[in-house]
């Protein structure tokens, strides 16, 4: 009969032993290298596999920065030692995605580090908020801000990379934009300047939009900006034709508006002083009354120059060009005789104006020219030569003639008829006898006087 063997001897004893060993083992690691947690923060959380979902025409937001994660180590001191932030790895992959568009983390290290080592996060899920993807056409428009300096203009603003974006994202999103604008600042501007602008999306309410959920094509847009100086110069005009019989023109022609505001460059402002509309363009043939035509004043306008803010004032670039038409009316006065000189009188002669017959001339013009001629002012002459001559005479007969009288007038007043004077014409010899009996007169006139002054002196002193 075998005997038992040795080993199973003492088993309790045994057996005891070996837990106490254990025992005194773990005690002896935990008081030379003790279990302990750390706490990594802030740790990304890498989305794999997201083209599983926009390839189908979605879009997805994280929500509640679910896509950051607090991770938590366990392990013993020596290999918490080796471990840093960089080492910690959290994913989810989109493949994953449940029905409640929830995707699980997954938490590990980048490096083998032993088996005794415990990893948590404080979230398991990354949540999401997914939707339809939608794109927009916009066309980019232009705003306007500030003025330029005095004495300038923005000619045109415009984009010089085209003026079309497309967008994309949420539909919640694009849905709400309505516009697409780049800011053109011209504030102050005194030549013409390219700038490059962002763009900027708004809502119908004016609202800014700015969520990084949007893709734009381009983001930034090339703007071109076009200053012109102005200059206000007058615009005159004159006119032609012949108004009807008893009619003419009053010589004044008035534009409304009679000065206008041109935009240019400096050199095509720098001669320029005044808008010239053609006299062609008023005629005044068998005109009664008035005449009035509108004149599209920017066929007149030199190479690079034109009109400014044409639609904001009102102004539409027709003239009104009016020419005065008025009516003739005849005037007869009184020459004053003083003013008419008797000229080339012939030899052995002598031509006065009979002071007992008026001189009347007839004048035909507008009211108003007649009403700033004073006829008592007009002068007169008479050649008695060419008096002679017209009526073929080689002498003078003595007596009262009627001979022609040359006045001079304005021009724009007509003379009506002929102007007549009488005139007294004797020799020097009856001129002589005329002066000596004259003389004789007096002398008789003066001796009576004297007699009588002499009568009147006696009786005096008889009294």
């Amino acid at each position: 009969m075998k005997k038992p063997s040795k080993i199973f001897n003492n088993i309790g004893l045994k057996i005891m032993a070996v837990i106490f060993s254990v025992l005194l083992w773990l005690v002896s690691v935990n008081i030379n290298d003790p279990v302990d947690t750390e706490v990594y923060r802030n740790i990304p959380v890498e989305l794999e596999n997201t083209s599983l979902l926009t390839d189908e025409g979605m879009t997805y937001q994280v929500l509640d920065d679910t896509d950051r994660v607090t991770v938590t180590v366990r392990a013993s001191r020596s290999v918490l030692e080796n471990i840093n932030a960089s080492d910690v790895t959290a994913t989810a992959d989109f493949s994953e995605l449940s029905f409640t568009n929830t995707v699980p983390i997954r938490l590990s290290l980048s490096r083998s580090l032993g088996s005794q080592i415990e990893i948590s996060g404080n979230i398991d899920m990354v949540r999401l908020e997914v939707e339809e993807r939608q794109e927009k056409q916009l066309v980019i428009e232009i705003e306007q801000v500030g003025t330029p300096a005095d004495g300038y203009i923005v000619n045109n603003v415009l984009t010089t990379d085209g003026n079309a974006l497309r967008i994309s994202g949420p539909e919640s999103l694009v849905s709400q934009v309505d516009r697409a604008v780049v800011e053109a600042n011209v504030e102050g501007l005194t030549e013409s300047i390219n700038i490059t602008e962002p763009i900027r999306l708004y809502d119908a309410d004016g609202n800014e939009i700015t969520s990084s959920r949007i893709t734009k094509s381009v983001s930034t847009s090339n703007v071109s900006i076009s200053i012109l100086q102005t200059k206000e110069i007058p615009v005159t005009a004159s006119a032609s034709g012949e108004p009807a019989a008893g009619y003419a023109a009053t010589g004044v022609v008035t534009c409304a508006p009679d000065r206008i505001t041109v935009a240019g460059r400096s050199s095509a402002l720098a001669n320029l002083n005044e808008i010239v509309i053609p006299a062609d363009e008023l005629d005044l043939t068998g005109a009664t009354e008035d005449v009035v035509e509108l004149v599209d004043i920017r066929e007149y306008l030199p190479d690079g120059v034109s009109l400014t803010n044409t639609s904001e004032d009102g102004f539409n670039g027709r003239v009104a060009v009016t020419a005065g038409v008025e009516p003739l009316v005849d005037r007869t006065g009184q020459l004053s005789q003083s003013r008419i000189q008797i000229l080339n009188v012939p030899e052995g002669y002598q031509v006065t104006l009979d002071s007992q017959e008026s001189v009347s001339i007839r004048l035909r013009g507008l009211q108003a020219n007649l009403d700033a001629v004073d006829v008592t002012q007009l002068s007169g002459v008479i050649d008695v030569a060419a008096w002679m001559q017209e009526n073929e005479l080689t002498t003078l007969t003595e007596g009262e003639l009627e001979m022609e009288v040359t006045v001079s007038i304005p021009d724009n007043l007509t003379q009506i008829g002929t102007v007549t004077a009488v005139v007294n014409v004797m020799t020097d010899a009856t001129a002589d006898q005329g002066a000596a009996g004259e003389a004789a007169a007096a002398g008789e006139a003066a001796a009576a006087g004297a007699v009588e002054s002499a009568t009147g002196t006696t009786d005096s002193a008889n009294s």
